[in-house]
């Protein structure tokens, strides 16, 4: 187990399966304890290609301290509830990472032309909203810390465009994550609170994997300049530095992480 992050605390949302899993595994191989958050801490358990146990489990293997706690992020009061639960366990946190979100239209209908409104409303509500639920919760807590970091997680339709002009609600919503990372840095850096972004490109979770067939996710190998997609562990590892005193001069960053890949 390396020490890099030894002593600090983290709390990684959507982390029940896929990148927010890997991520808070490797804050935990790398020394952290971390507080695990998802609408359901099983939710990666029955689709195929991902792990078989809890990631609360597999951090507990790691011999790190863990919380698991299930809350519904697009509600503002409970962001409240899990900052106020992992201070009274472990007396603060160090490091708050945003990964719980996604794309919660269907593909088909999503084009800018098209995509309804209620459907970009719910996607600002799960990759926007829920974020800023977080970040503005946490800061209170973070300020005593030593070491306290911010890293959301962006994407890169936030900066590019699907030529077709699918998943618009999707891409709104991360672009303007991004951009709030930027403000915030600026708001927090005489706190000296950093605050970063990942932005990931197609990466093979379990759950992509399994829709592969139907996105054309398994076929965009060829887009990235190393010839493969992401695996998730490719992500984590980005989180895990920009959480990390290695990084202690690095905010206001969106860092892309996507094997130099075009969207196509």
């Amino acid at each position: 187990m390396s020490s890099t992050l030894a002593g600090l605390r983290a709390i990684v949302t959507g982390a029940g399966r896929g990148i927010g899993r890997a991520t808070a595994i490797s804050l935990a191989t790398q020394g952290a304890d971390v507080a695990v958050v998802d609408i359901d801490l099983r939710s990666g358990i029955e689709i195929p290609g991902e792990p078989d146990d809890l990631t609360t489990d597999a951090i507990k293997e790691l011999g790190a301290r863990t919380l698991g706690l299930e809350a519904d992020l697009t509600e503002e009061a409970n962001a409240a509830k899990i900052v106020s639960a992992v201070r009274e366990e472990w007396g603060g946190f160090d490091i708050l990472i945003n990964i719980a979100g996604g794309a919660t239209m269907p593909f088909e209908g999503s084009r800018a032309s098209e995509t309804s409104t209620s459907d970009i409303r719910r996607a600002l509500d799960v990759n926007l909203m829920s974020a800023i639920y977080m970040c503005q919760a946490s800061v209170p807590v973070l300020r005593e810390s030593a070491n306290p970091s911010i890293v959301n997680t962006t994407s890169l339709s936030a900066e590019n465009v699907l030529p077709d002009g699918s998943y618009a609600g999707y891409a709104v919503s991360k672009a303007a994550l991004a951009h709030y990372t930027r403000y915030l840095a600026a708001d927090l850096g005489q706190l000296n609170i950093r605050v970063n972004a990942i932005s990931p490109g197609y990466t093979m979770t379990g759950r992509i994997r399994a829709n592969s067939a139907a996105t054309g996710f398994a076929d965009k190998a060829s887009h990235s300049a190393l010839g493969r997609l992401g695996e998730p562990e490719d992500i984590a590892r980005s989180f895990a530095f920009l959480a990390s005193p290695d990084s202690s001069y690095i905010t206001g960053h969106i860092l892309t992480v996507d094997g130099m890949t075009r969207l196509a």
